[in-house]
C-alpha cells in the first residue's frame, strides 16, 4: 500500500468518526427539545386543570397567564439560574414598559386603579438595574456597583 492510499484511508476514518459524533450530538439535542416541549405542554395542561378546580378573584383573573410556567421552562433551558419568580418579574416589568410606551404614544390610557407615578418609579429603578448589569458585563466586577441583581439578559 502506498502513502497516498494510507493517507486517504486515515482521512476517511477521521471523517467517519466526525460524522458519527455529529449524529450522536444531534440526537441528544433533539431528545432535549422533545423533552422541553413535553414539559411546556404539561405545564399548560396543568394550569388548565388547576383553573377547573378554583375560582379566581378579579386581580388574579387580570394577571393570570397559562404560559408563564412554559416560559420559565424555556428560560431555564437557556439559563439554569432563572426561576419562575424571576421570569414572572421580568415579564411583568416588560409588560409595564410596553404599556407605558402605548400610553406615551397616545394609543391607550392607564386604568383608573394604576398609579402612573408608581409605574414610572418601578420602570426607572428597573432600567437603572439593567444599565448597571450591562456595565458589569462590560467592565467586570467593581466595588462601585451594588450587588448583582438577577435580571434576565
Amino acid at each position: 500500500m502506498d502513502f497516498v492510499g494510507l493517507a486517504g484511508l486515515v482521512v476517511g476514518l477521521v471523517a467517519l468518526l466526525v460524522a458519527v459524533y455529529g449524529i450522536r450530538d444531534v440526537r441528544v439535542q433533539v431528545r432535549f427539545l422533545v423533552m422541553l416541549e413535553r414539559n411546556v405542554v404539561f405545564a399548560r395542561e396543568l394550569h388548565m386543570k388547576a383553573l377547573q378546580l378554583v375560582e379566581l378573584d378579579s386581580d388574579a383573573q387580570r394577571f393570570r397567564s397559562s404560559e408563564m410556567h412554559g416560559l420559565s421552562m424555556l428560560a431555564r433551558a437557556i439559563d439554569s439560574k432563572q426561576t419562575l419568580e424571576s421570569v414572572q418579574e421580568y415579564t411583568n416589568k416588560e409588560s409595564l414598559l410596553l404599556a407605558q410606551d402605548m400610553v406615551s404614544r397616545g394609543l391607550a390610557k392607564w386604568r383608573d386603579d394604576i398609579d402612573e407615578r408608581q409605574v414610572r418609579g418601578v420602570l426607572t429603578e428597573w432600567q437603572n438595574d439593567k444599565n448597571a448589569a450591562v456595565l458589569r458585563k462590560i467592565f467586570g466586577a467593581s466595588p462601585l456597583f451594588e450587588p448583582t441583581k438577577d435580571l434576565m439578559s
